[in-house]
């Protein structure tokens, strides 16, 4: 790099992705292309053929986590070199996999760093990667929450909750394994072929399902925003936005209750009881590059919210599809 290129360099936010070959990865990287950031960008994936390693200005192969000869301190200290040798500002984990692992280290990865890591606490990820916490949190506290079982007390559930049901797994956030059942054979196929299941009521009307996202910052939310979607093999095919105050209010409500660090996505649909959560990903979404684009681009919003050199934004949405 030139001497020229390297004072530039060196006066931009310089952030580490990781995860840029998923979709989550792909997504931060295209929310801060479509900002007005001045940003220096280093992604991270555990695959040379990751598109979004061509993204970046620079790219870095991680050592495989999900191998059982890969230890957690291993991986840590692999990240932290990365974000030394990099100078890093801000770190944001594209891969939900990671997040956990993030949360628990977040203390060492930050005393031995100059970075600033963007991942909630243990318990904010322990309650959205556990769906039973989910439900449980959500009925602790007085928020609508989908009726939900475990596998040992299904036969209670049948007797008070009428079909159909969503089987899927407890822990977690694909789409895989996912089950609708209508009846007591297709409910026990479901459990079988399900791992570590969660059976909830089948939720209101298919065309009322929201996936809203909020960013949070110091217990100050800087950013929300809900879109109506309709879905293709579990993810979103269309997105709109259109006026949603009541589930804003709602989602407001709850974000201020959890007390997330960063952005925090909420998966809804809209019942007669009102706005049902059924899911709680503590994270960025595979959505938010389609949020950049209604107005609300809540990775920009993030950092600017924590640089010293940015001023803050303000995002209102623009209604459309």
């Amino acid at each position: 790099m030139s001497g020229l290129l390297q004072e530039q360099a060196a006066q931009m936010i310089r952030i580490l992705v990781t995860g840029v070959g998923s979709l989550l990865g792909q997504g931060i990287l295209k929310s801060i292309q479509h900002s007005t950031l001045k940003c220096y960008v280093t992604g991270a994936d555990y695959f040379p053929s990751a598109v979004g390693l061509y993204w970046v200005d620079k790219g870095f192969i991680l050592p495989d986590i999900l191998k059982p000869e890969i230890s957690e301190v291993q991986w840590i200290d692999a990240l932290i070199d990365v974000i030394n040798q990099e100078k890093i500002d801000l770190v944001l984990p594209g891969l939900d996999f990671e997040i956990p692992i993030l949360a628990r280290n977040k203390s060492i990865i930050e005393k031995q760093t100059s970075a600033t890591l963007l991942v909630s606490s243990e318990e904010v990820v322990r309650i959205g990667h556990d769906k039973w916490e989910t439900v449980n949190y959500l009925k602790n506290n007085n928020f609508n929450y989908p009726h939900s079982s475990l596998p040992e007390t299904v036969e209670n559930f049948t007797q008070s909750n009428p079909f159909p049901y969503i089987v899927k797994p407890r822990f977690g956030h694909t789409s895989e394994n996912v089950f609708l059942v209508k009846n007591k054979k297709e409910l026990n196929m479901a459990l079988s072929a399900c791992d570590k299941p969660i059976i909830q009521e089948y939720l209101g009307d298919l065309n009322q399902e929201y996936t809203c996202g909020a960013t949070c910052i110091d217990h100050e939310i800087i950013t929300i925003i809900s879109l109506r979607r309709t879905l293709k093999n579990g993810n979103t095919q269309q997105a709109f936005c259109e006026k949603t105050d009541e589930i804003d209010a709602y989602i407001r409500k709850l974000t201020l209750s959890l007390k997330p660090n960063g952005p925090v996505n909420f998966q809804l649909r809209l019942t007669d009881r009102g706005p049902v959560v059924f899911e709680i990903n503590p994270r960025f979404s595979g959505t938010t590059p389609i949020r950049a684009l209604f107005g609300v681009n809540e990775v920009e919003a993030v950092i600017k919210n924590l640089s010293a050199t940015e001023p803050k934004g303000q995002y209102e949405e623009k209604e459309g599809v």
